[in-house]
């Protein structure tokens, strides 16, 4: 994009889009998802978390103002997302106006970066270990409402194996 108009446009198209998607999901029941709500992938394959589980309830939480809901859900997204939208504000307004004068970046170092790496490969590992202070990491079970013509419960339990070991 060539012209600042064409950049604030495309700036307050993004900006509507997100805050609709936080308006509806603020909305949403969690208790009974819409369909176009995806499962996760890695966890239906391998019955285990990945490192994005529970971010939509973390979410749902956060627009709540539940901190600690949300902490529960993803505790490493909760504690990461200031970082990332300071991250992202820099870059945006590095984006709208890129000949003006901005104060001096940060420029993460390569330990920094490792560190960082390192960290969410830990967490993802250590939030499906099944002892007890490894399993607070992992997501809380959605509470999903029971149809009548269910007999099975709707919610597994926390201590409950992965499907592929039942």
């Amino acid at each position: 994009m060539r012209s600042v108009r064409a950049r604030w446009t495309a700036t307050a198209v993004a900006v509507s889009v997100l805050v609709g998607l936080a308006l509806w999901l603020r909305s949403a029941d969690l208790s009974a998802p819409p369909r176009f709500l995806p499962r996760c992938a890695f966890f239906e394959v391998m019955g285990r978390y990945c490192p994005g589980c529970g971010n939509t309830r973390a979410a749902h939480a956060l627009l709540h103002g539940d901190v600690v809901g949300a902490f529960g859900q993803n505790a490493f997204t909760v504690l990461a997302l200031p970082f990332l939208a300071l991250f992202a504000w820099r870059a945006w307004r590095v984006w709208i106006a890129p000949g003006r004068p901005v104060e001096k970046t940060w420029k993460p170092r390569q330990w920094q970066v490792v560190t960082v790496v390192t960290a969410f490969f830990a967490f993802t590992f250590l939030r499906n270990l099944p002892w007890e202070p490894f399993r607070w990491l992992a997501p809380d079970p959605p509470e999903v409402r029971e149809s009548p013509a269910s007999a099975a419960p709707a919610t597994p339990s926390r201590d409950a194996p992965p499907p592929a070991a039942r």
